[in-house]
């Protein structure tokens, strides 16, 4: 199916009319925006109890049809009749920072732009990032502080864009990098803003300015990196060609090297931060792990270790994705009517549907609330009731195309810190400290650590 024939519906004016649908708007023009930003969890969960799993709600300022459950999971995500698309579902919260990504792209649009980025993503290409991975993971490491607190989120925020710099664009940023890097925290700040207003002072404006800034920081390399034989993701998008056999333009590959970026960088950041409050949370767990990396036979993990060989660090992974997935739904907007949950939606309708309530669903998980690695465990293995039940990386077409990179940059991390380390809360009462999910989740303290060497 080609995309020609569906473009109109991107001008369509979006069906703001859900009474048809049970739920409630929330308070008058915010909705319930505060109480998503608060714990989207919570909210979402209490919605499902109150209303069933189809429900309206207002968020950002949007009516959205919002659903809950592994189904919904599957009819959104794989998109079987070409129902739901992507960049009118999300263009209009992240469309002008994220212009030309996959996130923004539908069906053949989507498809020919996705082939752009695979090479980047097969195996043979993530082995080759593995070492430089773990080279700079120790090196930044040894400049951590131990017996002593440390602020674990701005710490691994840094080293993840170190690593980016060296595994995504092939350089290090050296004198540049305090400039590149504001400049991605303002880019990212503002591509998640609530006020999509370009007002000096908001953060949506200043996020523009700092694209411009990463733009011409890419663009500035996009010949070089065409010419030469680097291995890292920026090269092989630099050299990829379409079906016509002519190599991407600089707008394709700087657009999708710019969202790329964003989502493996403060994705991964956000998950290793909660790993963190959660191992320092339950220490039994912690040296149950350390024990199995310690079994490895190497200094740093190589590909093979990080797949199959130390199933605890899988476990964990998988756990600390389903309570805090970084991403906590995925939003679409419908092209024509369609049928979801016994409800018939009209065309231009927006639909969500939230991984992250799913996974805390008590009708699949034991103790939803509870950190348990071994639910994954091959004796219980609690997420294969249903294939769309633990989808922190969503589904379908669009599924993340990074998933198998994030899973070994954290693994990465992980070894190289737990290994030799034991890591505690600096203060006992961070375990029930205040977690924010907007942006993405993080305690509100910024995870105050302390690394100790174990011998």
């Amino acid at each position: 199916m080609t995309t020609s024939g569906y473009q109109t519906y991107l001008h369509e004016k979006t069906n703001r009319d859900l009474s048809v649908i049970p739920g409630t708007y929330g308070l008058p023009l915010i909705g319930q925006t505060f109480d998503f930003m608060n714990d989207n969890v919570k909210m979402m969960l209490n919605n499902y109890q109150n209303y069933g799993p189809v429900f309206r709600t207002s968020i950002a300022f949007r009516n959205i049809v919002s659903t809950v459950g592994p189904d919904f999971t599957r009819q959104v995500t794989l998109d079987q009749n070409k129902v739901f698309s992507s960049r009118a579902g999300w263009e209009g919260m992240v469309g002008t920072f994220f212009q030309g990504s996959l996130i923004v792209q539908d069906f053949d649009d989507h498809r020919m732009q996705r082939r752009l980025m695979q090479t980047a993503f097969k195996a043979e290409s993530l082995h080759g990032y593995i070492d430089d991975m773990n080279s700079i993971i120790r090196s930044v490491q040894t400049e951590w502080p131990t017996a002593q607190p440390m602020l674990f989120y701005p710490a691994v925020k840094t080293l993840l864009l170190d690593i980016a710099a060296k595994v995504f664009l092939g350089t290090q940023l050296d004198q540049e990098s305090d400039r590149i890097n504001n400049a991605f925290i303002d880019f990212a700040n503002g591509a998640t803003s609530i006020v999509k207003k370009d007002w000096p002072g908001f953060l949506y404006h200043k996020g523009l300015k700092g694209r411009h800034v990463l733009e011409d920081f890419i663009r500035q390399r996009i010949e070089k990196k065409r010419y030469g034989d680097g291995t890292d993701m920026f090269s092989h998008f630099c050299r990829e060609k379409n079906e016509a056999g002519d190599y991407f333009s600089e707008q394709e590959i700087t657009d999708h090297m710019l969202f790329l970026l964003f989502a493996a960088h403060d994705t991964t950041t956000s998950a290793l931060t909660m790993a963190m409050h959660l191992l320092a949370g339950h220490q039994a767990w912690q040296a149950e792990l350390r024990q199995a990396l310690r079994a490895i036979d190497a200094e740093t993990p190589s590909f093979e270790h990080l797949g199959s060989k130390i199933p605890l660090l899988d476990y964990t992974f998988k756990e600390v994705l389903r309570m805090y997935p970084p991403v906590p739904g995925v939003i679409r907007r419908t092209i024509r009517p369609c049928d979801i949950g016994g409800f018939e939606i009209p065309a231009h309708t927006m639909v969500s549907t939230s991984i992250s309530a799913t996974h805390y669903l008590e009708e699949y998980w034991q103790k939803p609330k509870t950190f348990d690695p071994m639910r994954f465990s091959d004796a219980r293995q609690e997420h294969k009731q249903h294939k769309f039940l633990w989808a922190p990386f969503g589904g379908g077409g669009h599924k993340c195309i990074g998933m198998h990179f994030a899973d070994m940059l954290f693994k990465s991390v992980l070894f190289n810190v737990l290994k030799n380390h034991r890591v505690r809360f600096a203060d006992a009462s961070q375990a029930d400290g205040k977690i924010l999910y907007v942006p993405f989740t993080r305690p509100k303290d910024h995870l105050p650590l302390v690394l100790i060497p174990e011998p």
